[in-house]
């Protein structure tokens, strides 16, 4: 019996450390200074367990809460998503352009730039970053960016995976703007125009023939 009480002790040990290793992600050592744009720090973040900013076609700001509240006011609209590795020119403006280097996973750069050759842009910028679990968003208050301009960034993630302090690996990156004074909307090319009013043309025509039956 005596030796069956310890088998039955070191099986249940053995599922606390596994728990303890595969646990909840957990804020960690996350602070404003994890992500950076034109060498200086966020100017505040907020970070959330079970929660992925990219989800949904609009990307997922419920997370922010009311932690930003007290720098600025409005709706928040998605600007760019990106998922995976490294990539360049994801961006839902016709203004603003982002890249984003995958790095080690870990830590890594980004840039935001300004295709504008006149306009210059200033908005609350949000850079939303997901890995394990967990995700955290960093705000940029009143970020200026000058026509033509480039702003180069850093990012670092610092947040706990289990309780073993083990850095997750990056999954995800959502850009989130408000309060956008000179971003531009995008713009349909001239072929995108053309395949509209086809379209408009093909309805039309089968509106007037369901008509005259």
């Amino acid at each position: 019996m005596e030796a069956l009480a310890k088998k039955f002790a070191l099986a249940a040990s053995s599922m606390l450390l596994a728990a303890s290793a595969f646990g909840a992600t957990t804020v960690g050592n996350t602070s404003v200074d994890d992500v950076t744009l034109d060498l200086q720090n966020s100017d505040a973040f907020v970070f959330m367990d079970d929660w992925n900013p990219h989800a949904g076609p609009n990307g997922d700001t419920s997370g922010f809460g009311t932690a930003f509240d007290a720098y600025g006011t409005g709706s928040w609209s998605l600007l760019g998503k990106h998922e995976g590795g490294s990539g360049s020119g994801f961006s839902l403006t016709s203004s603003l352009d982002f890249s984003f280097d995958y790095g080690d996973g870990h830590t890594g750069t980004w840039t935001v730039s300004n295709t504008s050759a006149t306009q210059p842009v200033q908005l609350d910028l949000v850079l939303a970053l997901k890995a394990g679990s967990g995700a955290a968003a960093f705000l940029f208050d009143n970020q200026a960016i000058s026509a033509g301009q480039t702003l180069n960034g850093t990012w670092r993630i610092d947040w706990f995976t289990g309780n073993n302090q083990a850095n997750p690996d990056f999954s995800n990156l959502t850009v989130f703007g408000r309060e956008m004074d000179g971003v531009v909307p995008v713009i349909p090319e001239p072929g995108e125009y053309a395949m509209l009013l086809a379209g408009l043309g093909v309805i039309s025509l089968v509106a007037r023939r369901r008509k005259a039956k």
